[in-house]
């Protein structure tokens, strides 16, 4: 289950790193770019954390992750 979902991740990742390259590709984020680039940047973090997760669960031995990631990680506070 777990290197399923760790694959999703990284192919998710690699999406949005494409995505993100060819919004630089010219050398400049035009006003109708920045909210797109935002939301990738967001989205990144959050998938980066659930693949280190994912990872330290598997090397644990586990087959789940022990604590789900949070809904909604911009909204925590700490």
């Amino acid at each position: 289950m777990l290197k399923q979902e760790l694959a999703d991740v990284h192919a998710k990742i690699e999406t949005l790193e494409a995505e993100r390259e060819e919004i630089y590709r010219d050398s400049r984020v035009d006003e109708a770019e920045h909210p797109r680039l935002a939301e990738i940047t967001q989205e990144l973090e959050v998938l980066w954390d659930l693949r280190r997760r994912i990872e330290a669960a598997m090397s644990a031995g586990l087959d789940a992750l022990p604590v789900p990631p949070p809904a909604n990680p911009h909204e925590m506070i700490g």
